[in-house]
């Protein structure tokens, strides 16, 4: 795989797990949202697209859109979209880190398990030349 697509992936990741973060964040900040009637839902749709944590998530989702877009056009679908999914591993990772969030043994297994699909679809799923 060329070194480009690799840092486009690893850039696109990156801005996924920066949007996550932003949104949770985000919505740590937001008063208790109400469903109950119609003006109070459109009150608490307004609170979240006026909350710039994340409003800029939403730019860092946008951001990464288009660089996969790149990605994909010099690799196949079913040979980059599992190396997107370190982000599943990646966000539990930083939500632990950086929000400290509290990570079970059960999901370090299963943080574990993803990165290691990832690792045999990029060693031995490599599209042949």
């Amino acid at each position: 795989m060329n070194s480009l697509y690799l840092g486009l992936i690893l850039i696109t990741i990156g801005l996924g797990v920066a949007g996550e973060l932003l949104f949770k964040t985000g919505a740590m900040q937001l008063p208790p949202l109400d469903f109950s009637s119609l003006p109070s839902a459109i009150g608490g749709l307004i609170a979240v697209l006026s909350n710039p944590r994340i409003l800029l998530g939403f730019c860092c989702y946008g951001l990464g859109a288009v660089l996969w877009i790149l990605v994909l056009t010099g690799l196949d679908l079913s040979y980059a979209y599992p190396m997107y999914a370190l982000m599943y591993a990646f966000i539990p990772l930083a939500a632990h880190f950086v929000l400290k969030e509290e990570i079970p043994a059960a999901r370090w297994i299963g943080i574990a398990l993803i990165v290691t699909g990832v690792l045999v679809v990029v060693r031995f799923g490599a599209p042949q030349a």
